[in-house]
This record gives structure tokens, C-alpha cells and sequence, in this order.
């Protein structure tokens, strides 16, 4: 009589190794997984006319042109004169550095400057209260140019040592100063009512105009 072989039953895998491992390697992907940041510039679109100021005089308008030429302050439909480093009749703010190769374009740009004309237009008791900024740029110009001149038009501005007793901004005197200034925060109330720590302004409201094209 021939003998039939028996296969033994077959055993339940053993999950738990695998299990432990994937444990320990989650925690490790996670260390070398790189995040984004992403920031959201609110901007307001240019709009069809300004309108006139309820006593009938032109509203107060803060324009600021860019170019490859550099930057060229408007206020009040008056062309700002060229500061020492311009030719006359050229823009308000020339380039620290000529245009070549191997340069950042937003590295050639005198920011301070901007920053130290906006300001001093902005502690004038006229313009106190204005918070509306109007930028054009050529269409040649660097969308990173456009936003770093946003960045700065934005906020005033103090020396790190000083941002925790600012309550207002202050002229940069180096361009060291200006890169590792910082904002301070100030009180303030919202259209709500509620209080709290707010950025201190400079121009806000930032309206965008259409790209003009240089020749």
C-alpha cells in the first residue's frame, strides 16, 4: 500500500520585524523631508480714475517708477530731483552697480535710499496718514526687483538693537544697517475694535500699475 505524503500546515507570516522597521524609517523620512513656505503678497489692481478729494483739490498720489535706470519717486505728480549719485534730469535713485553678468539684479538696486525717501515723505504731517503706493515697472524689469520694492515700500523700518522701543521708523545710515534692520511692532486696533501687535506701516496699500515698455 503506497504511503501519502502529509504537507505540513504552513505557519502565519511574522509581520512584526517588517513593522518595527517601518517604525523606525517613518521618523527618519520625516527628518529629511524639506517644507515651503509660501507668502502672499496682497495687492490692490489699478483703478479707472482716482477721483478728486472732497474739497475738490487732486487727491495726494505716491508713485513709484522702476526701471533699469533705477527707481523714480513721484509725489503728488512731481518728479522727486535726483539724488547725488544721479545725473541731473535722471531718475530720483540710481543703481549701486552697472548691469553685468553674474550680478543679481536685485543686488544692483540702492534700497537703502528708497527706503530713506519713502520714509521721509512718509513722516511729513501731510503724508502721515496716507497709506496708498502706486508702482510701475518696465517691462524689462526683474518680477523680483518689483516684489523687493513692494517688501520695502511696505513697512518702516529700525535697527535690530532698537525694534523692541520703536514707535516709529528711522533713516538706514549703511547698507549693513538696512539688510539686517527689522520692523517693530506696535499697538494697534482693527476696523473691528480689537486690539493687539501690528506691524508698523509705512505705504501699506499697494497698487499695481501696467508694465510700460522700455524702448
Amino acid at each position: 500500500m503506497a504511503r501519502v505524503a502529509r504537507v505540513p500546515d504552513a505557519e502565519d507570516l511574522n509581520l512584526t520585524p517588517i513593522m518595527n522597521m517601518v517604525l523606525v524609517l517613518i521618523p527618519l523620512m520625516l527628518l529629511n523631508v524639506v517644507f515651503m513656505t509660501i507668502s502672499v503678497i496682497e495687492v490692490t489692481m489699478p483703478q479707472r480714475s482716482a477721483g478728486a478729494a472732497q474739497n475738490g483739490e487732486p487727491p495726494k498720489r505716491l508713485q513709484l517708477f522702476i526701471s533699469q535706470q533705477g527707481f523714480t519717486v513721484v509725489e503728488s505728480g512731481a518728479s522727486l530731483p535726483a539724488l547725488e549719485n544721479c545725473p541731473g534730469g535722471g531718475p530720483t535713485i540710481c543703481p549701486l552697480k552697472e548691469e553685468s553678468e553674474g550680478t543679481l539684479e536685485t543686488d544692483r538696486h540702492d534700497w537703502r535710499r528708497l527706503y530713506n525717501t519713502l520714509l521721509e515723505i512718509k513722516q511729513k504731517p501731510d503724508w502721515a496718514d496716507h497709506e496708498q503706493i502706486e508702482i510701475v515697472a518696465d517691462s524689462s524689469v526683474n518680477f523680483g526687483v518689483l516684489v523687493k520694492a513692494m517688501d520695502v515700500s511696505r513697512n518702516q523700518r529700525v535697527p535690530a538693537a532698537e525694534v523692541k522701543t520703536a514707535i516709529k521708523g528711522k533713516p538706514m545710515t549703511t547698507d549693513q544697517e538696512m539688510n539686517e534692520s527689522q520692523i517693530p511692532l506696535v499697538d494697534s486696533v482693527d476696523d473691528q475694535g480689537n486690539s493687539g501687535k501690528m506691524p508698523l506701516g509705512m505705504f501699506p496699500v499697494v497698487i499695481l500699475g501696467l508694465p510700460t515698455v522700455s524702448h
